[in-house]
């Protein structure tokens, strides 16, 4: 890669990433631009930050990484280097960036949660927070209704039928089996559903609450609609 002039009012833009990289699992595009690492402005060249980024893997620590995507400026957490090749651009290319405030769109102090969009053709997508909860590990069956998990929800309870039929203790072994099963999977589990009913990943980032996570997805699709929606209705064209 021939060496590029970088300067205080340049940043990086991805050009191309690799199949099974990290940048790869994390659903960037092509063309995101790359705008500040954990607070700090990256106004350097990639091999410059894909050492800062390696130090991130080897110290197994995970970072904030703010991007430009679409007229979007959105968070997602880093864990090392992003297997993508990278251009240097300048505000001239891209206006918007000059009156970019990252402060405005992330704060060092506050607590993130990595938030992945599913989407399936004409139906209400889903919001998965991938944060696991401790109701999952509490309360397997409730856990499935609350995530509209039918076909798992009725397994368990056959299951759970089974062992008590045989044994009121064999039934409470089982249920402690479970829970720990479901609360050390949950978010696998969750993500296999979604993808056995035939929704995709297609957007993942982070964000403060469930709420902004909604408003930063409405922002990349106007049509977009959630299950427990904060949002205004979707206005439908006539």
């Amino acid at each position: 890669m021939n060496q590029e002039i970088v300067t205080d009012k340049s940043f990086l833009q991805i050009k191309t990433i690799r199949t099974s990289s990290n940048g790869f699992l994390m659903k960037l595009k092509e063309g995101d631009v790359i705008l500040a690492l954990d607070g700090e402005m990256v106004n350097k060249s990639y091999e410059e930050l894909s050492k800062e980024l390696s130090e991130i893997k080897e110290k197994n620590e995970k970072k904030v990484i703010t991007l430009f995507r679409d007229g979007v400026i959105f968070n997602t957490f880093i864990y090392g280097p992003l297997g993508v090749i990278c251009e240097n651009i300048t505000y001239e290319k891209i206006p918007e960036l000059e009156i970019a405030n990252i402060n405005d769109h992330f704060q060092k102090n506050e607590f993130y949660f990595l938030f992945e969009v599913f989407q399936k053709p004409g139906n209400v997508a889903i919001l998965l927070n991938t944060m696991p909860s401790i109701f999952a590990s509490i309360a397997p069956p409730l856990w499935m209704l609350q995530n509209r998990l039918w076909t798992f929800f009725c397994i368990t309870m056959v299951f759970y039928f089974l062992l008590f039929s045989i044994s009121p203790w064999l039934f409470f072994i089982g249920w402690i089996l479970k829970s720990w099963y479901v609360g050390n999977s949950q978010i696998d589990l969750l993500r296999f559903f979604y993808r056995l009913n035939n929704y995709r990943l297609s957007l993942s980032f982070c964000a403060k609450s469930e709420k902004e996570a909604q408003e930063i997805a409405r922002k990349f699709d106007d049509k977009i609609d959630f299950y427990f929606s904060y949002l205004e209705p979707v206005i439908i064209e006539d």
